[in-house]
């Protein structure tokens, strides 16, 4: 039997200790184990819940129809009965801004997102008619005089939307109190063989109306979000009889204007 000589042993021992490094270091007996931690995923919507306020700034169409009635004795003239409608306005739409603030709360379920706000604007939204003097085929000659304005709004109601990550489609609708002012005047240019004759008068009434619409919000922020929002404003109508000025107080008028509003609106809000 032969001996393993020095340079033979020392030729295992190398290859051994090359396994070995190749293997790697072997685990470790406590059983525990290295794990990659995944970030926490996005919840699937935005929390709303909560309340907020917030500013908004906008621009305001409103629709008035108006009606100038000449009734009473006027009715014994009828071609300058119809002269006298004719020549009134039939409305005084008018276009400008509003500026205001609101307040509400939301209440969340699961993505549902239910509410109520309540909203405050002022803007000066005005419009006035003359229609100089013209001809009646019996009476004396006549000029009309009309104007309407309105100067604030309120509005509250419930809002209903479904969060989409950060945004928040809506709709609301609700109670709508605003006021409504309303001038009309019917008189005499040539008084000549007539005497002296006016009927009119300004009636202002603050009216209880509706409103409808919805909106898109998207919060940029934990706290704070915009929005853009439409509504439809009905706030019903203003009128008023006058009857004409003595001799002539037979000679009346019914005056009416009808007040509709188209609101839109950018908002800036900040959630508690």
């Amino acid at each position: 039997m032969k001996q393993l000589t020095c340079p033979t042993i020392a030729t295992f021992a190398s290859i051994a200790l090359a396994l070995a490094a190749f293997g790697g270091p072997e685990p470790l007996p406590s059983g525990k184990e290295m794990k990659e931690v995944a970030p926490a995923p996005e919840p699937e919507c935005f929390n709303w819940s909560g309340f907020y306020i917030g500013a908004f700034g906008g621009y305001k169409h409103s629709v008035v129809d108006t009606t100038l009635d000449p009734t009473g004795d006027y009715n014994l003239f009828p071609l300058d009965q119809t002269n006298i409608r004719m020549h009134s306005a039939d409305n005084l739409d008018a276009d400008g801004g509003e500026v205001g603030g609101f307040l509400g709360y939301n209440f969340q379920w699961t993505c549902w997102v239910f509410g109520v706000e309540a909203d405050g604007g002022y803007m000066f939204l005005r419009d006035s008619f003359d229609s100089d003097t013209f001809a009646n085929p019996i009476l004396s000659d006549k000029s009309i005089q009309q104007a309407f304005r309105t100067n604030y709004l309120v509005t509250v109601g419930p809002r209903v939307g479904y969060a989409i990550g950060r945004w928040l489609p809506y709709a609301t609708g609700g109670a709508a109190f605003g006021n409504v002012d309303y001038e009309s005047r019917l008189h005499n240019v040539s008084t000549s063989g007539a005497g002296f004759y006016l009927s009119g008068d300004e009636q202002e009434d603050t009216n209880v109306g509706w409103f409808a619409g919805g909106g898109m919000q998207w919060a940029f922020t934990d706290h704070w979000s915009v929005r853009v929002q439409y509504e439809y404003i009905d706030l019903g109508d203003v009128s008023f009889n006058s009857p004409g000025s003595v001799p002539f107080a037979d000679f009346s008028t019914h005056n009416r204007a009808e007040l509709r509003e188209h609101n839109f609106s950018f908002a800036l809000m900040y959630k508690f």
